[in-house]
């Protein structure tokens, strides 16, 4: 009988027994000699860990997962920061990388990738049956290491089954998404029976694209092209493309996730998505329920669930099929739609599901402005939960959608268009000398919340309140010209270098604030005074009040 212990080159930051080498048949027993051991040839036996890795970084954990073959678990001492500047590979079936003592607190140990490196990927665990990531965290470093396009910050599933990811925080992919599940594009080996549960996620991504390149610096949460595969209690805040995005999946059950947008991460544009081509279009079996859906302040969701294949910004000519169950989910605050169906042969079952806390209205945090009609007539009547009946019929089988859906009877494709509403209007602007000019063939002087000023092509300067869409004059200059030429350009306001408020004509000064020596701002408002010019130190050399161009003439200080 030969007996042996796997010989082990470790750094010196190593401490002994960091890796278990996982046997089938159940817990460990007391290693020793003897005939009644039961210890076959030909077993490699590596003794149950008692301490973990402190110090390294991939090159140390991937010689383990190398030399130690299938069932290999390397364990994270808690706290401890493992930088990287290439991935970790499973290279075997079973690996395991964790924290020691599986703790779900601040104390999980942390792989960082490192600025200057060109690596996307922490961990990567294709093709590899039954691997698992939990308890650690994973931080792709993108404030400090970069945008870089590439792979997902985790990247698992290929022709695989059994892989889990669990109890792990993710954040920061330097690319397009955090955790990527990837298909085989194998009909007889697909990626299937994946476990994705209790982790933290995000953030994900940024708004806007990259000057560079042009790409988007947008990135998903969760990104499943995995069929039969649970993904559950994840929380995923801040991602800004999808928070989980259902890639066909036949057979995915997405359940009790929870997916909030943030202000740092601005407008996020789907919370759970099934709006693509992938595994031929084919969702059959797919399950989407109990989830929570926030849009958070100073920030929102355009859509919470898209389904079809006509509802995402790039409609694409499969239709999306199978019966399909979405039901019991709840939207709260800033969500642009909730659900909205276009593109799909039938088969649904879209229940239950609440949008009683989402904000009201819509334009309070979005604005459709470059939307499509109907999306703008939906949008307008903060309609959350939206169909298209003629595209959702088919050979799925019958339809089951709850009452409170508005079904429209026009087409309307890309409902991704919202946008950040324009930034609040403030309540007063000022100017410094020499930086304000404005003629009456440009008219608009500032403008305020619910007020502007403008030269008129007469030359009038006038206030104008326009709470509820109604004008209302509030003050005016009541000076007139008829020199101010055909388009009204002879006639300008101007706060010139001396510090005087003056309106011209073609002829020369209509009126002046006479502050010119004193003035060093000129502040409009809102409410009366209506038109400050301020001097040194804040003083008042002069204002404007209702009475107009009375109080004008008297502007002396």
């Amino acid at each position: 009988m030969k007996t042996f212990f796997q010989a082990l080159a470790l750094p010196l930051a190593f401490n002994f027994l960091s890796v278990v080498h996982a046997l089938p048949g159940g817990p460990w027993k007391p290693w020793r000699t003897g005939p009644d051991t039961n210890i076959t040839d030909d077993v490699t036996i590596i003794p149950r860990q008692t301490s973990c890795i402190s110090t390294g970084d991939q090159s140390t954990i991937n010689a383990l997962f190398s030399s130690g073959g299938a069932n290999t678990v390397v364990r994270l001492c808690p706290g401890v920061t493992i930088p990287i500047t290439a991935p970790i590979v499973f290279t075997a079936s079973g690996q395991e990388i964790s924290t020691q003592g599986y703790p779900t607190d601040s104390t999980r140990a942390t792989i960082l990738i490192q600025p200057g490196s060109t690596v996307t990927s922490a961990i990567r665990g294709n093709w590899q049956n039954n691997v698992k990531i939990l308890n650690i965290q994973v931080d792709g470093n993108r404030p400090n290491a970069g945008y870089l396009g590439g792979d997902a910050l985790l990247e698992m599933g290929g022709g695989t089954t059994g892989q889990t990811v669990s109890h792990t925080v993710v954040k920061n992919t330097r690319s397009w998404s955090c955790v990527h599940f990837i298909g085989s594009g194998q009909d007889n080996n697909p990626c299937r029976q994946a476990t994705v549960t209790f982790n933290d996620v995000g953030p994900c991504g940024h708004e806007g694209t990259d000057p560079a390149t042009g790409n988007g610096l947008w990135a998903d949460g969760l990104s499943i092209e995995c069929m039969d595969t649970s993904v559950t209690d994840n929380t995923i805040t801040g991602a800004t493309d999808g928070g989980i995005v259902i890639f066909g999946s036949p057979g995915t059950h997405v359940l009790r996730n929870t997916i909030v947008s943030t202000s740092s991460s601005g407008l996020q544009f789907g919370g759970i998505n099934m709006v693509d081509p992938t595994w031929g279009a084919n969702y059959t079996g797919v399950v989407v329920s109990s989830n929570t859906i926030t849009g958070g302040p100073n920030s929102f969701i355009n859509l919470g669930i898209g389904m079809g294949s006509q509802v995402w910004s790039n409609p694409h000519p499969e239709t999306n099929f199978g019966q399909v169950t979405v039901t019991n989910n709840v939207f709260t605050g800033n969500i642009g739609f909730s659900i909205v169906i276009n593109g799909w042969l039938g088969g649904l079952t879209v229940t239950g599901n609440s949008v009683s806390g989402v904000t009201t209205p819509s334009s309070s945090f979005a604005s459709a402005a470059g939307c499509g009609s109907v999306q703008q007539a939906s949008f307008a009547a903060s309609q959350q939960l939206v169909y298209y009946p003629a595209g959702v019929t088919g050979s799925s089988g019958p339809n089951t959608i709850q009452p409170q859906f508005t079904a429209l009877s026009t087409n309307a494709s890309n409902w991704l268009c919202l946008t950040n509403p324009l930034p609040p209007l403030p309540d007063t602007k000022s100017f410094a000398p020499n930086t304000l000019s404005v003629d009456a063939s440009v008219s608009r002087v500032v403008s305020l919340r619910d007020f502007h000023v403008q030269v008129q092509g007469d030359g009038n300067v006038v206030g104008i309140d326009t709470t509820g869409g109604v004008w209302t004059v509030k003050w005016a200059s009541s000076r007139y010209s008829t020199n101010c030429g055909t388009d009204g350009s002879q006639c300008f306001l101007a706060f010139g270098i001396d510090g005087n408020l003056v309106m011209y004509d073609a002829t020369g000064p209509l009126w002046a604030s006479n502050t010119d020596g004193r003035g060093v701002e000129v502040i409009f408002s809102r409410e009366a005074p209506w038109v400050s010019v301020m001097g040194a130190g804040g003083r008042v050399c002069g204002r404007l009040g209702i009475c107009g161009v009375e109080r004008l003439s008297r502007w002396k200080g």
